[in-house]
């Protein structure tokens, strides 16, 4: 008689879980039904998104300087760029500083200014600074640099010539200062009928200084032609 009271209340209790005020207590206590716990199993995964690709920016190559004649230069790098920093030079004659970038309505007191490669028949990547002395034979324009610390291995290189369709006769300059005073480094006489003029010249005798470089450029023919070109002036440093 116990065994079948046991019974009844067990199928009893278990005929109550099933039906739908069992389900609307399950709900009211916050906890899923049957029913929804089922269909939470077999919802698929939520996709993720992607994020796009963000583009990056390329870097400018480095000018190919052997295209102009220079030697090729092995792993380093390019510390100062002489066109790049041209109106950070300060740029005058025996008689007055001038303004840079100058131009060519300013040619009886000499100017200075950057000039296309493409004037050249050169890459258009190519820095070349165009130096034009003030009318008077002999007479110099000068270009005094900021200061820069000099390193072993350091190489000041630069292709020396006449704009294309000048007859220039001149004489290119190489100059520094340091605490001292300042002093000659080098000089190249340049004719139009002359080669241009590849220069690779060490400055291991500076190293260790803080120095200014002076660009100078003086007129030793006909001023009116003395339209003088630095292609790609630069110091150079190899890698360690």
């Amino acid at each position: 008689m116990q065994k079948k009271i046991l019974f009844l209340l067990i199928l009893g209790l278990f005929l109550a879980g099933c039906s739908p005020a069992a389900d609307q207590t399950t709900k009211a206590l916050g906890l899923p039904t049957a029913t929804a716990a089922a269909t939470l199993t077999q919802q698929p995964p939520t996709a993720t998104a992607v994020p796009s690709a963000t583009a990056t920016a390329t870097s400018v190559p480095t000018p190919d300087f052997s295209l102009v004649g220079l030697p090729t230069e092995k792993e380093g790098e390019l510390v100062f760029d002489f066109v790049e920093q041209m109106c950070a030079a300060d740029w005058s004659t025996r008689g007055q500083d001038l303004p840079c970038p100058g131009s060519d309505t300013q040619s009886s007191a000499g100017y200075v200014m950057q000039i296309d490669g493409t004037t050249q028949g050169l890459p258009s990547n190519i820095n070349i600074l165009m130096a034009y002395t003030p009318q008077e034979k002999y007479e110099t324009i000068y270009g005094k640099y900021p200061a820069i610390t000099v390193q072993k291995g350091d190489r000041f290189r630069a292709v020396l010539e006449c704009r294309e369709h000048s007859f220039c006769d001149v004489e290119f300059v190489l100059n520094f200062s340091d605490e001292r005073g300042t002093a000659g480094l080098k000089n190249w006489r340049y004719l139009f009928t002359d080669e241009p003029i590849v220069i690779d010249y060490p400055l291991d005798a500076l190293a260790g200084q803080n120095v200014q470089f002076t660009l100078a450029v003086r007129a030793r023919g006909n001023p009116v032609e003395a339209r003088a070109v630095w292609i790609a002036p630069h110091i150079y440093r190899p890698a360690p």
